[in-house]
């Protein structure tokens, strides 16, 4: 007997059909919606680090600049300490929540997917992670996981096997609806 590779392409488009009353679901989707929810947390988690870290910069920075600031001759028509603080304060805490509320609802939504609920929930925050866009250095992680998220999510096995969850169905029983 040849083992079969669950992340193998020529099993990853079969067609989802019934026999005998129950479910034919493609394996290779039901991997990968543990994968993408897994992503989700790690992605998730790495945001609201990152959103943490931006916060405290928004702190802390604005001072720091303004101290320089004050050691350097006025420019005669430049921006006043106020001013500079104001405006250091608003960018770094608009990155700061960049990446502290998408990051939040990733988390949110992983645990839930793990769980095989909240499907929309899973789209919603894959959708809302390309707000940490607004950090700079989500950008990359945030455009491959929306990809691949939703091309996983939008398919009919990870309806059927979300359907199956609200059901009560755990991933061993889930996994053992394939003939």
């Amino acid at each position: 007997m040849e083992p079969t590779n669950p992340y193998s392409v020529q099993d990853y488009g079969a067609p989802v059909t019934s026999f005998a009353g129950q479910p034919v679901l493609n394996r290779s989707i039901i991997v990968q919606i543990r994968v993408i929810a897994i992503l989700m947390i790690v992605h998730g988690s790495l945001c609201v680090f990152l959103g943490i870290g931006l916060a405290i910069m928004s702190v802390f920075l604005p001072s720091l600049i303004i101290a320089q600031q004050q050691k350097m001759p006025p420019q005669p028509n430049g921006v006043t300490p106020p001013q500079m603080q104001i405006m250091l304060v608003a960018v770094y805490g608009g990155m700061a929540a960049a990446g502290i509320i998408p990051g939040l609802l990733q988390i949110v939504a992983g645990i839930a997917n793990l769980r095989l609920k909240g499907r929309i929930f899973g789209i919603v925050a894959l959708v809302a992670g390309m707000l940490s866009v607004g950090t700079c250095y989500c950008t990359p992680t945030a455009v491959g996981l929306l990809v691949y998220g939703l091309i996983i999510y939008l398919n009919e096995t990870t309806k059927q096997v979300f359907a199956l969850g609200r059901e009560g169905k755990s991933w061993r029983e889930i996994e053992e609806y394939r003939a």
